[in-house]
């Protein structure tokens, strides 16, 4: 197996993929998209059955694992670029800033295709195209993308600008970095409440003066589930674990700062639930409690840094035995982007077939929604939805997962940087050779 790749960055985002379809199939096929649905059919699930979902719930919100998980690939990636090369620090996030770009782009693109946005009212227009002023995941891993090397390497430069006792330059150790992200993570988590405080009054001023760029860039900093404040201090935690990575440090070391963060960041989590009167709020919503983030930060990290011990911190032969029972979900991985894009239409597909030969999920009695599918109906849903991505990825792997819009995205890259005959080439990511 490939001793410079870190298998765990691949199984982390493979699994929260593949977990992904059946939260967005409960989501926006059975639920509708609609959280106003999510309250009335909760209130009405037993007690004991709520308690055996909650895991369920609490890894519903997970989704700034892959915020995570590209911090921690991005700060492995650029100190490697660094440690050979210094000079190559800027075109390495020229790189970074061009991929952020394409990424956006191309998945706009493909949304803006299969929703149907070239179509309004009957009539065919490719100037329906409309700006989100809020953030989604995409956003924040293509951000993070660009932010993390950024920091680092403000960081690194930070810390040689400094002369020593004897007049020379201060030689840069991994704590500085570590000391110099963990710092920033902080002062992100604490101004996040200040931000989001003055967004009515930074909207408004914005609206009113009609200045729609700075309007987007506010609202992805505030605005949707994945907004920058504070989901971006995640890709800085994952970056203090990509430079922990990089730099070999022990695992027992890195294990041990895990669980002492994760359970920092429960305890405070405890506290806040003690104190609050209403502690989760409407987690269904965009509106997350920020302690409820910052103990998913810490329960994210223990999960990350227990997974690289089992699949990369290893003996080679029981690295490679480990990594290769991963195949399945390291297939998703590589397309996580494409699935993410397309599995909501592949879903809804599905989802006709059955409400044409069972119901609708969800029906209203007296104004009040009420779950017509039981649990077998909805497993089966589920499993179908599962089997044919299952399907689809082993037979694309093939042929190397051409026009997926990962495809799609190296090529424009290629393209624009002038390289030739450049592939995803997946037999070397999932088999190493």
């Amino acid at each position: 197996m490939d001793r410079e790749r870190i298998y765990t960055f691949d199984i982390v985002k493979g699994i929260a993929i593949i977990f992904l379809i059946p939260m967005h199939a409960l989501i926006y096929q059975i639920g509708k998209n609609d959280p106003s649905l999510f309250a009335p059919l909760i209130s009405a699930v037993p007690e004991e059955v709520l308690y055996m979902l909650a895991p369920v719930i609490v890894l519903s919100l997970w989704g700034p694992i892959f915020t995570l998980i590209t911090g921690a690939n991005i700060a492995y990636g650029f100190l490697r670029v660094y440690e050979r090369d210094p000079n190559q620090s800027s075109a390495y996030i020229l790189r970074r800033v061009l991929s952020a770009i394409l990424l956006i782009l191309i998945s706009r693109i493909a949304v803006f295709i299969f929703e149907g946005g070239m179509f309004e009212n009957g009539s065919f227009s490719l100037l329906n195209f409309k700006i989100r002023y809020y953030a989604d995941t995409l956003d924040s891993i293509a951000f993070t993308g660009i932010i993390v090397p950024v920091f680092i390497l403000f960081i690194i430069n930070k810390i040689k600008g400094k002369k020593s006792a004897n007049g020379e330059a201060n030689i840069v150790q991994p704590r500085h970095i570590y000391i110099g992200l963990a710092i920033i993570t902080l002062i992100w988590f604490v101004f996040t409440p200040v931000v989001h405080a003055v967004k009515p009054y930074v909207f408004d001023a914005l609206t009113k003066h009609d200045w729609k760029l700075l309007l987007m860039m506010f609202g992805k900093m505030t605005m949707g589930r994945f907004r920058f404040f504070p989901i971006l201090g995640f890709g800085y935690v994952g970056a203090i674990i990509g430079a922990a990575i990089h730099n070999k440090e022990k695992f027992r070391k890195m294990r041990q700062t895990a669980v002492l963060f994760s359970g920092v960041t429960l305890v405070f989590f405890l506290l806040w639930c003690l104190l609050s009167e209403n502690p989760l709020g409407n987690i269904v919503s965009d509106d997350i409690p920020i302690m409820v983030q910052v103990m998913n930060l810490g329960a994210m990290t223990f999960a990350t840094v227990l997974m690289l011990g089992h699949y990369d911190f290893c003996r080679p032969e029981q690295r490679r035995r480990r990594v290769e029972k991963t195949l399945a979900v390291r297939r998703f991985s590589i397309v996580s982007l494409t699935i993410y894009i397309t599995e909501c239409f592949v879903a809804q597909g599905v989802y006709l077939i059955f409400e044409h030969y069972w119901e609708t999920a969800i029906s209203f009695v007296n104004q009040i929604p009420v779950l017509v599918w039981g649990g077998t109906q909805i497993f089966v849903f589920i499993m179908v939805i599962w089997l044919i991505w299952i399907i689809i990825v082993h037979l694309w792997e093939k042929i190397d997962f051409i026009f997926s819009l990962e495809w799609f995205t190296i090529k424009a890259a290629a393209l624009l940087l002038g390289h030739k005959n450049v592939r995803i080439n997946s037999h070397k990511i999932l088999y190493g050779k």
